[in-house]
């Protein structure tokens, strides 16, 4: 398994449709932010592969992993890697929920901060860049 990250999931995306917006920190590397270049972009030292690299398999065939109190989920580009983004907690199985708190990636109390925010903010997930 490789992971790639995906233009749709980025702030500065010209035209089109947006995904989730990931925030800034998951695709820097040495301080640096996203070329725009997916297919370029080195993403084996981001903190988005080594997300994915830590993540958890849900029946789903999905990945889950969390920081900063975001679920992040992993999904298949269907060109042998995967893409992920920021999900709020209703949407991770309630399974790996338990799973994430019992071995300390995430509090139940960092958990309520992203329970419920708003789906159709795409944007929600961009707070943790001012943190």
């Amino acid at each position: 398994m490789r992971y790639r990250g995906s233009i749709k999931h980025k702030r500065w995306r010209p035209g089109g449709g947006y995904g989730t917006l990931c925030p800034e920190w998951t695709h820097e590397v040495a301080g640096r932010g996203f070329s725009g270049e997916a297919q370029r972009h080195p993403w084996s030292r981001t903190k988005a592969h080594e997300l994915f690299e830590a993540s958890v398999e849900g029946e789903n065939g999905r990945r889950y992993a969390t920081e900063r109190g975001i679920a992040f989920v992993a999904v298949s580009s269907n060109d042998g890697t995967w893409h992920g983004f920021p999900i709020v907690w209703d949407d991770v199985p309630v399974e790996i929920q338990d799973s994430l708190v019992n071995s300390g990636r995430v509090t139940r109390r960092q958990m309520r901060r992203y329970r419920n925010a708003d789906r159709r903010n795409i944007r929600w997930a961009l707070n943790s860049d001012d943190e």
